[in-house]
């Protein structure tokens, strides 16, 4: 048995991690005004609000060829890989789960195809990427490496801060939206997590920042006396803010910031953070 990951770009993961033999990531295309991008193609997340702004258009995500996973695949086969180990962002926000899927019922391949919904983006899907490269480095098998990010993704938790819901009130992707988009509504700071179940459901909201970040750090104490969160922004003075507040509340809690890629601005959009609660004490169980 040899196992390969793929996974895509809205997953953080070190060029350490993506340069390995064994990993494949897939480019998500993004979609403004009628043309086609890749993530590859724009680096930074300035250059996709550049042309929204001239547009005046939301970003969206396009869907992944299946000739396109096709190709990847056939060259994971030919490089002498039985399985190919999928580990993508949340279905509940993206379409590239369900097309994985079709991928994986119709391939022809003679690969085995294994699906892993992180039920979230960012961070925490770049986390599981390695938790999964470090037990395919130690020999174990497929159905424990699966028994295993699965035991890993509920020890996880991803909280979103958005400054509006416009960008993802349009794809339909927030689970308990039925009374929650009154138009002047839209100007408040609202605080959503990842369910247990990969869905995306708003916790709550408020026009005052401190307000958010305590109702953030809430939801982390009660598993860590000093919680290891990563939090990443598409702009460093949205990033600045809330680390400046969130030390104010906690000045022991330990952060790891970063700057999102265009993927993961296409399905959260400006102005909002992802923040990912870090499982770094988690131990592999090899048998």
């Amino acid at each position: 048995m040899k196992i390969a990951i793929l996974t895509d770009s809205a997953a953080m993961i070190s060029s350490k991690v993506g340069s390995q033999p064994n990993i494949r990531v897939l480019q998500i295309p993004l979609s403004l005004d009628g043309e086609a991008y890749y993530p590859n193609e724009l680096p930074e997340v300035a250059g996709i609000e550049t042309l929204r702004e001239a547009t005046l258009n939301t970003v969206t995500e396009e869907q992944i060829p299946l000739t396109t996973i096709s190709a990847v695949t056939d060259e994971l086969q030919q490089a002498g890989y039985t399985d190919v180990l999928c580990i993508h962002i949340a279905s509940s926000i993206s379409g590239l789960g369900s097309n994985l899927s079709t991928f994986a019922k119709s391939c022809q391949q003679p690969l085995k195809i294994h699906l892993f919904d992180s039920h979230t983006l960012g961070p925490a899907e770049g986390a599981l990427v390695e938790r999964a490269l470090t037990m395919i480095t130690h020999g174990l098998k497929i159905a424990d490496i699966l028994a295993e990010l699965t035991r890993y993704r509920q020890k996880q938790h991803t909280l979103v801060i958005m400054e509006n819901l416009k960008n993802l009130r349009r794809i339909g992707s927030i689970s308990n939206n039925a009374h929650l988009f009154s138009n002047n509504m839209l100007h408040y700071k609202t605080l959503l997590h990842f369910s247990e179940n990969g869905e995306l459901e708003v916790l709550m909201k408020s026009s005052r920042t401190k307000k958010i970040a305590t109702a953030l750090l809430n939801k982390f104490r009660s598993s860590a006396a000093k919680p290891e969160l990563a939090i990443v922004a598409d702009n460093t003075m949205v990033l600045e803010k809330y680390v400046s507040c969130l030390k104010e509340i906690m000045p022991q809690l330990q952060l790891v910031t970063d700057l999102y890629s265009p993927s993961i601005f296409s399905f959260i959009g400006p102005q909002a953070l992802i923040i990912s609660k870090q499982c770094l004490s988690g131990r592999i169980s090899i048998k």
